[in-house]
């Protein structure tokens, strides 16, 4: 062999592994790109001491969602989506009448971004004890959404909130503590992806 079949075998290695590593940074590129957008939708029920009680929808996650499929349940049967003449007859076996944001096909939830989807504003106890009822134990959402991207489609479920309860077993022994936080009445999140 000669210098220069030396030269060009060297030469011809080298631009292989220059390609092979620049293939490969590519699509760690792309992996990152993906991962730093990925929105994560929540939904939960909500009573504030301004009111205000209901269901929302929150994006906790790193990009905008886009809400791709949803569908009501009420009491296990399957309704419909997430639109408002699926909901509207709901709405008209509470007390108040609530307010109502649908949730469309195509409709992005921007990163941060918290949307109240049904709520009554001055949230009476005796009133709406059905309304409550309905939101903790019969009503169940489910939503398929996804990234700008679109490359994978991810899932949330609104199930409802155990009672809430004002007093809890806080010292061992059965002795009983009591809880009662009247600035905080916020319902645990239910189901996250």
């Amino acid at each position: 062999m000669d210098a220069n079949s030396v030269t060009a075998i060297c030469a011809t290695v080298i631009a292989v592994a220059s390609l092979a590593v620049s293939i490969t940074e590519a699509r760690a590129s792309r992996r990152h790109n993906f991962q730093s957008v990925r929105p994560l939708l929540s939904l939960d029920c909500f009573r504030m001491n301004s009111g205000m009680a209901g269901i929302r929808i929150r994006n906790a996650g790193l990009g905008p969602a886009i809400i791709r499929v949803t569908t009501l349940y009420l009491d296990g049967e399957e309704l419909g989506p997430w639109e408002k003449q699926v909901v509207d007859p709901l709405r008209d076996t509470f007390a108040v009448w609530p307010n109502f944001s649908s949730l469309r096909p195509g409709k992005p939830i921007p990163v941060g971004q918290e949307l109240i989807i049904l709520a009554v504003e001055e949230y009476d106890p005796a009133r709406d004890a059905e309304f409550w009822a309905a939101v903790t134990q019969r009503i169940r959402i489910h939503v398929q959404y996804e990234s700008i991207y679109g490359n994978e489609r991810q899932e949330a479920w609104f199930e409802g909130s155990p009672p809430h309860r004002n007093s809890l077993n806080w010292q061992q022994g059965g002795a009983a503590g009591s809880s009662t936080d009247n600035d905080a009445q916020v319902e645990p999140s239910q189901s996250l992806q």
